[in-house]
């Protein structure tokens, strides 16, 4: 390893990108993983780093879900470039894209109308991933949610989270109605998107895609603006698929999603 401003940069890295002149960092950086910017003379880059057992094997994830996604759909999303290992840290190299995160750009927006435009684009821009082929192995015959209902089943088990078992036991006796599966993010949050020229553009930490059920992004998207009429309607102008109940939207969000 060799240390550019404190930050552990792979050998393997440095070989396929040049080297590193300088280091920057994103305003917020995640739960999972430390992200830095690395700027070579071969351009600007990314590379996330784990080093929790969970964490690490996220980051794997995320190594594999990138790497067939860029091969087999025309989505927007860094490419992925490569991805090594060691006995302490998992480390994921990929590309920079332009823009901000879309909780960015709402802070930064000066009126409610670039507000609603910034939004109606993340509707848009879901609307389109909802609407992408999956990779044709991802199609599995077991549903997503009946999937993640034993994964959440097993994090309860083994790592702290914030759902419990009587919570776990409603979402299992509980489970809406099935629909349509799709391509999903499995995270669209206004944190997992970047925007450039006051669109949404692109998406990002993407471990959680699958074929899954759709309701589950649009009830993540939402959650910011549940209660402000005007941004949740600019949503649904831009998505156009289908609105979730009040229930749905507390089966995923308040639910499913306490277990992750």
């Amino acid at each position: 390893m060799k240390n550019t401003e404190n930050q552990a940069i792979p050998e393997q890295f440095q070989e396929r990108i040049g080297n590193v002149q300088r280091t920057s960092f994103p305003k917020r950086q995640g739960a999972t993983s430390e992200v830095v910017f690395l700027h070579t003379d071969q351009g600007n880059f990314v590379c996330k780093c784990s080093s929790l057992p969970k964490y690490r094997s996220w980051l794997l994830k995320e190594a594999k879900v990138m790497e067939e996604l860029n091969v087999n759909t025309a989505l927007s999303i860094p490419t992925y470039l490569h991805y090594v290992e060691d006995e302490n840290k998992s480390y994921l190299l990929m590309s920079l894209e332009q823009g901000i995160p879309l909780r960015e750009a709402m802070i930064a927006a000066k009126t409610d109308e670039e507000k609603t435009n910034l939004i109606h684009s993340f509707g848009t821009k879901l609307r389109t991933l909802h609407e992408t082929d999956p990779p044709p192995k991802w199609q599995q015959q077991e549903s997503w949610l009946d999937l993640q209902l034993k994964k959440a089943a097993y994090n309860l088990k083994n790592y702290e989270v914030d759902g419990n078992q009587h919570l776990l036991d409603s979402l299992k006796e509980n489970k809406p109605d099935n629909i349509t599966q799709t391509l999903i993010h499995g995270d669209f949050t206004i944190d997992n998107v970047l925007v450039t020229e006051n669109r949404v553009q692109t998406f990002i930490d993407l471990s959680e895609s699958a074929f899954g059920d759709p309701r589950y992004d649009v009830a993540l998207a939402i959650r910011s603006f549940l209660y402000d009429k005007d941004l949740l309607n600019a949503f649904y102008e831009g998505y156009k698929l289908q609105r979730i109940s009040k229930e749905e939207f507390d089966y995923f969000d308040g639910g499913l999603y306490e277990f992750f």
